[in-house]
């Protein structure tokens, strides 16, 4: 009996040796282990909760939150996140007792750009940047309410860069007008809320228009609520649908051609005969129609209803599609009003393929506009700064540079001129040359602050890129990439 007593003993001793052992050197409370847990628990609830800017490093059960922070809320909510990610919390549960805050601030986007659509069956879809997650959870709930509890298809992103303000009240107040439309979209574009959208009765179009006109300082609010169109032209999913009244099959056999010369898919014909349509309308539609359809999406329609817009098109296009559909549309005259809500978008850009605009910026970003600007030269109307039609394509392919370029980079653009007789009109013709360039490249909503012109004569050209070839192929334009201290 007693030799048993000696070896329960001996396998008690045993026991709680190994015991202290695994408590000491492999249990998750052991400091090493507890910290490696916590810290991996941390970071898969911060990425489960959409907060991909952050991640966390732990000090024992002390969390050190790091990362760019879009914003303050931001970071508040992301700490909650961690110190609720693994059990209760405090030295006996074994949690994070401490989130220290240790963010930086993001790099903002400029413009703030936040959309929200309304479809014909009710649905809606957002889109764009949103301050917070939390923001964007409110503002999803908002959404469904409006549709009846259907949940919206949300594409939103966390950003820095919201104007400030009451921005989600202004956000909610734009799902509140959408609430109100058959259809329509707000586009909330920095302190800018543009209301559009479908309103058969012309007595709640005007309660609505000016509904969106009370918006207060520092925002305000831009209403284009219409009727029901005569004539429509839509981007579709199965092309350009071309739909309404034209007086005469001449007129369909024009419209026609000219969308199908200019649109690069199938042009569906859904017009009708009307034996009266209202005077002047074809005019702006000959001068809208080749441009817009060159657009990514949208609506171009005429509205002849009374207190209704005239003519309007909305959508997204490249820089230069927009800014010569705006040229002509003036050009057009006549008697309808026409309003152009459309936006820019960027275009591929092939010749930068491979920069890695993430190691040194600066290089980077002056390599790429020396790749555009060396296969694609800005042209401009002989001895003028206005620019050739043709450099289309290149100057929209500037502008997506500029948006892979960080916002502490100064971009300055340098206009040379060709007249080699007088110094001095050569330098005013080169600075209006690289204004040309820097004022197409603000319309898209580029900060000035980041922009500057300057004109040089032929001379300095050629010591510029010391090239006869260049020279020959009127390369006029050239971007010199500066940090905010050269």
């Amino acid at each position: 009996m007693k030799m048993l007593d000696y070896l329960f003993a001996f396998i008690a001793l045993a026991g709680l040796l190994a015991t202290g052992w695994w408590g000491l050197y492999q249990s998750p409370q052991r400091p090493a282990n507890l910290a490696a847990q916590l810290e991996q628990d941390a970071n898969a609830a911060l990425a489960q909760n959409g907060f991909d800017w952050a991640h966390v490093r732990m000090n024992g059960q002390r969390a050190v939150l790091l990362g760019a922070a879009p914003s303050e809320d931001a970071a508040m909510d992301a700490a909650e996140a961690v110190l609720h990610a693994a059990w209760g919390g405090g030295v006996v549960l074994g949690g994070v007792t401490v989130v220290e805050v240790a963010v930086d601030p993001a790099r903002p986007v400029s413009p703030y750009v936040w959309r929200a659509e309304k479809l014909a069956d009710g649905r809606i879809v957002l889109s764009g940047y949103v301050p917070s997650r939390r923001i964007a959870e409110q503002i999803e709930a908002e959404a469904a309410r409006y549709s009846g509890g259907i949940l919206p298809e949300s594409h939103m992103q966390v950003a820095a860069g919201s104007p400030g303000g009451n921005w989600q009240g202004v956000a909610r107040f734009g799902l509140d007008l959408l609430s109100e439309l058959d259809s329509g979209e707000v586009h909330l574009m920095d302190d800018t809320l543009r209301v559009s959208g479908l309103a058969p009765d012309p007595a709640e179009r005007a309660r609505l228009s000016a509904k969106v006109s009370t918006l207060t300082a520092p925002y305000r609010g831009e209403p284009l609520i219409h009727g029901l169109p005569v004539w429509s032209a839509l981007h579709t999913g199965d092309g350009l649908v071309l739909s309404g009244k034209v007086h005469s099959d001449e007129e369909r056999r024009e419209l026609l051609g000219i969308a199908q010369a200019n649109y690069g898919g199938e042009v569906i014909d859904q017009m009708e005969l009307a034996p009266a349509m209202p005077a002047g309308w074809l005019d702006s539609v000959r001068a809208g129609l080749p441009h817009f359809a060159r657009f990514r999406n949208g609506e171009m329609g005429v509205y002849p209803g009374e207190g209704d817009v005239g003519l309007a098109v909305e959508g997204e296009a490249p820089a230069s599609t927009l800014d010569y559909l705006t040229q002509d549309m003036n050009s057009a005259g006549g008697d309808w009003p026409a309003t152009v809500w459309a936006y820019p978008v960027n275009v591929p850009v092939p010749e930068v393929d491979g920069i890695r605009f993430d190691t040194d910026p600066a290089a980077s970003c002056q390599t790429a506009f020396d790749a555009v600007l060396t296969a694609n030269p800005i042209r401009f109307d002989p001895g003028s700064a206005v620019l050739s039609r043709d450099s289309g394509a290149a100057l929209d392919k500037l502008l997506a540079v500029s948006h892979l370029c960080p916002s502490d980079l100064i971009l300055g653009v340098q206009g040379y001129g060709d007249a080699e007789t007088d110094p001095d009109a050569d330098i005013a013709l080169g600075t209006a040359r690289a204004e040309a360039v820097v004022t197409f490249i603000l319309a898209s909503g580029f900060d000035p602050a980041r922009m500057s012109a300057l004109g040089y004569g032929p001379d300095q050209l050629a010591q510029s890129i010391d090239a006869e070839a260049d020279r020959a192929a009127n390369r006029f334009i050239e971007f010199r990439v500066l940090t905010r201290s050269e």
